[in-house]
């Protein structure tokens, strides 16, 4: 994701930019919110150990999300209410991984794919150029 558009998303909604710790609680706490998502769409599809370990996903981030939300300055604007679209989910998922990335190292999550994708392929990593 372009870090510029997220960037600017964060100044129109009035928005703190995060540390890196804060924004990884995010990430995790967005990671519960998709199972949950995920849950509520596919539980018949799914075993009783995979169900258990969603489950589980989904306490840790709203443990997380209780963590951040102690942050001082800090609002979280979602109650956890609305779960169910697995969509919003996945970007809130990427968001909050590419805010972490970019707090942390001034990259991104797309910038370190590419290298590992280039160093992965070797002399064929002309392929990926476009």
């Amino acid at each position: 994701m372009n870090i510029e558009t997220i960037q600017s998303y964060y100044q129109a909604r009035g928005l703190q930019w995060p540390e890196a710790k804060d924004a990884l609680w995010f990430f995790l706490s967005e990671v519960g919110e998709l199972a949950e998502a995920y849950l509520a769409h596919h539980r018949p599809d799914l075993t009783d150990e995979e169900i258990e370990m969603l489950e589980r996903f989904s306490e840790e981030g709203a443990h997380a999300d209780e963590i951040v939300s102690r942050v001082e300055g800090w609002t979280r604007n979602n109650d956890r209410i609305r779960k169910e679209n697995i969509g919003k989910e996945v970007a809130d998922c990427e968001m909050m991984l590419s805010v972490f990335m970019y707090s942390l190292t001034k990259s991104t999550p797309d910038d370190a794919l590419i290298e590992k994708m280039k160093e992965k392929l070797g002399e064929n990593a002309y392929l990926l150029e476009s």
